[in-house]
């Protein structure tokens, strides 16, 4: 079903690689932006009913999953977003044909009202803003579950430590809720990017300034594109900004480095925890899911722990491409969206994943190890602080033997 151009681009780009077919959802983003757009130009006049009806149930089709395998582009490829968007323009059209039976043209009848450069950002960040209410949701469900584990062990006292040495008990319910507390501050600023991506430029049309686009236009396409996708889009306040300026990419991209350096925290206190069972703290105990070693019998590793640490290193990895991508935009347009859908889009996958794996196979079905938490928690520095106020330091450290 894909045309000329698509053709072209494939010839043209290396034969590995991420496509478009592996991001359905994002397939789905651009789809649904064609049937905002189309349904503006029937209101409009601008097509006549019968194609733009063709055209609206072959992109209803798209996005509902069908044809995926008629988009075979890499997501960077040659020619950038008008590849992309030639490559939905032509399975449009050929299918409005099908369904017609008569000439739907890519250009003069899909694309009508459209260029690349509004219909592509405008897709992904429809794309982003579902993928970061995706991460927003998984980590409120991480919060639950650490907020169950102080119910849980209300009561229970640990020995908390500065540079490693012992300090002062800390109950373990305020350690869960404070875990909580951050899982859920990150969830917040995912929603406030989210928010911010919401603001598109579809109706822009080349550089902002909406030639080639009827009057009102924008606004009745914007409007349909929140109707269809569930989302509460707006037009942009500018679409000069807009095409010009990509830091709305940015600020998600760095939400999801800071999420992926809590998630490293989160699960590398959760190994020093419970490291052992002869050699180390011993204080936290994680379930067995799986063996530790090929070689030595019965050996236990904290597995998902250790998963949630290294994913966040491709995570972070992924954040850094995106802010070069925003710093590399040109005076009028930003044309690196392409390999912002190509490295953010899996990593906010991967982290809504995994964030769903660490509360569910991790943090759910941890218990802490009383009987070692008394014995660690023999000597605090509780009493010391409560004598020095009393006596003073000096006097006190006096005191101390090793």
């Amino acid at each position: 079903m894909w045309g000329h151009v698509t053709s072209l681009a494939l010839q043209n780009s290396p034969s590995s690689g991420l496509r478009l077919r592996d991001l359905p959802a994002f397939v789905r983003a651009l789809a649904e932006v064609k049937l905002a757009a189309v349904r503006a130009n029937r209101e409009l006049g601008v097509l006549d009913e019968a194609r733009a009806g063709a055209i609206a149930q072959a992109a209803t089709e798209v996005a509902a999953g069908e044809f995926l395998d008629q988009f075979p582009l890499r997501v960077v490829a040659t020619g950038g977003s008008t590849s992309t968007n030639m490559n939905v323009n032509e399975v449009l059209a050929a299918r409005a044909s099908q369904l017609l039976a008569d000439s739907v043209h890519p250009n003069d009848h899909v694309n009508r009202s459209q260029s690349s450069n509004d219909v592509y950002p405008t897709a992904v960040k429809v794309l982003l803003v579902r993928q970061a209410l995706d991460v927003a949701s998984a980590l409120r469900g991480l919060a639950r579950s650490f907020r169950r584990q102080a119910e849980r062990h209300e009561g229970v006292e640990r020995l908390g430590r500065t540079g490693w040495q012992d300090a002062v008990l800390v109950p373990v319910p305020e350690t869960h809720r404070a875990q909580a507390l951050v899982a859920e501050r990150i969830a917040d600023q995912f929603t406030a990017a989210a928010e911010a991506l919401q603001a598109v430029q579809l109706g822009g049309t080349a550089l902002g300034t909406g030639v080639g686009a009827p009057p009102g236009y924008a606004g009745l396409a914007v409007a349909n594109l929140a109707e269809i996708t569930g989302l509460p889009m707006r037009r942009s306040a500018s679409c000069v900004d807009a095409f010009a300026h990509a830091d709305g990419y940015g600020l998600l991209a760095d939400t999801a480095a800071r999420c992926a350096s809590i998630l490293f925290k989160l699960s590398q206190d959760l190994r020093i925890l419970s490291s052992g069972p002869n050699g180390g703290l011993r204080e936290v105990v994680l379930p067995k899911l799986q063996p530790g070693s090929s070689i030595m019998p019965g050996k236990v590793n904290p597995v998902v722990p250790s998963m949630v640490g290294q994913a966040s290193f491709s995570i972070r990895a992924a954040a850094t491409a995106v802010g070069m991508a925003v710093a590399a935009g040109e005076p009028d347009y930003n044309s690196n969206s392409p390999a912002v859908v190509a490295t953010l889009s899996p990593a906010l996958s991967e982290l809504a994943e995994v964030v769903t794996v660490f509360a569910d196979r991790c943090v759910d079905t941890l218990y802490w190890n009383r009987p070692r938490l008394a014995e660690l928690a023999a000597r605090p520095f509780d009493s010391l602080i409560e004598q020095a106020e009393k006596d003073g330091y000096d006097a006190v450290a006096g005191r101390i033997t090793d």
